[in-house]
């Protein structure tokens, strides 16, 4: 009896032990699942290079533009910017972000003073990937760098570059959330495009102050497009364009580059007999925190505007200020006036 009675206790203890054992490591998997990741991840640049992010972050220098510096300032990383150029150009980005109005400068692109770059002890530098001279000689000082993709975006690779760079500066949410602002916001212009008979669809011809300094990259086609248009020059033509081609394309709507205006254009008289020209359909792109027309955080905003100027009355559901300024509260954390807003715009 006694030895049956030690075999049962017996066995409830190794019952118990057995319990206590797989409930530990049950929490052991559950604290995998929910640890924090390490901050010395790695991620593909826009050289195909797989670089480590160095643990911990607190300065970083940029030697581009782009949209880069506001990539940073979205998430979270505003005050660890050390270096970078100048930001003279977004008024409205030194209003949220004052503190880059005394930034060190230490150069941009191929032409950067690696020297005073060093002087600010960087962690990382964001550099573009136009500039290979220049990145060069920034790694061989022995600093690390990331390289981004500035005017060399797709919408793909741009919201992948938002993940890197929020996994970078430890704010994926934030990085998650702007992808799927991305995501959402041109799903519904989509929607609103789809409405267009192809036979109203408006053929736009994208340029800078002068008719023949059209912008024929990759990521243009991708902003007309986006926003239901035909983009007017040809996949196979580069460079200059010629007076002749523009006549020959006859676009129905010209748009230029944000700070180069529109009055050139109209008054040249060697294109009076074009659509948009004849039409008075000649505008000039916004400027918000970046350039519309370019590759950064708030393109989609761009896409928006640009839909609405091509096509207002199958785009009246979308309100563009609120667009505007629902983006700036989530993103930028920024409560931005009417005036603000109004401003944007060039008359």
């Amino acid at each position: 009896m006694c030895k049956k009675i030690t075999s049962i206790i017996l066995s409830v203890m190794l019952v118990l032990s057995l319990g206590i054992i797989l409930s530990g490591c049950d929490s052991k998997n559950n604290d995998a699942q929910t640890a924090t990741p390490n901050k010395a991840v790695a991620a593909i640049d826009a050289e195909g290079r797989e670089v480590t992010f160095p643990e911990n972050i607190d300065k970083i220098a940029i030697t581009c533009n782009g949209g880069t510096t506001h990539e940073v300032a979205i998430f979270g990383g505003a005050d660890m910017i050390v270096a970078q150029p100048s930001m003279e150009k977004f008024p409205q980005l030194l209003k949220m972000y004052p503190q880059f109005k005394n930034v060190v400068n230490a150069g941009s692109f191929d032409d950067v003073n690696v020297e005073q770059l060093m002087q600010q002890e960087p962690d990382i530098v964001l550099v573009g990937v136009s500039s290979k001279k220049g990145n060069k000689f920034i790694e061989d000082a022995g600093l690390p760098t990331y390289t981004m993709l500035i005017g060399w975006a797709a919408i793909d690779t741009l919201k992948q570059e938002f993940l890197n760079v929020g996994r970078m500066l430890n704010n994926e949410s934030q990085a998650q959330a702007l992808v799927k602002h991305w995501d959402d916001t041109l799903a519904e212009l989509d929607e609103a495009l789809a409405k267009i008979p192809e036979n109203e669809r408006k053929k736009v011809y994208y340029t800078g102050k002068v008719i023949t300094k059209a912008n024929a990259g990759d990521w243009g086609r991708t902003w007309i497009d986006g926003a239901g248009g035909i983009f007017a020059v040809p996949e196979n033509v580069n460079g200059d364009i010629s007076v002749e081609q523009v006549l020959e394309w006859n676009p129905d709507v010209i748009i230029t580059q944000g700070g180069n205006g529109t009055a050139d254009l109209l008054g040249d008289d060697r294109i009076q007999d074009i659509k948009a020209i004849k039409n008075k359909a000649v505008y000039e792109c916004p400027i918000g925190g970046f350039w519309w027309d370019r590759p950064s955080p708030e393109a989609t905003l761009g896409f928006l505007w640009l839909a609405k100027t091509l096509y207002p009355e199958y785009t009246q559901d979308i309100n563009l200020e609120k667009e505007t300024k629902d983006f700036y509260k989530e993103f930028y954390k920024y409560d931005l006036s009417n005036e603000e807003y109004t401003s944007f715009f060039f008359q």
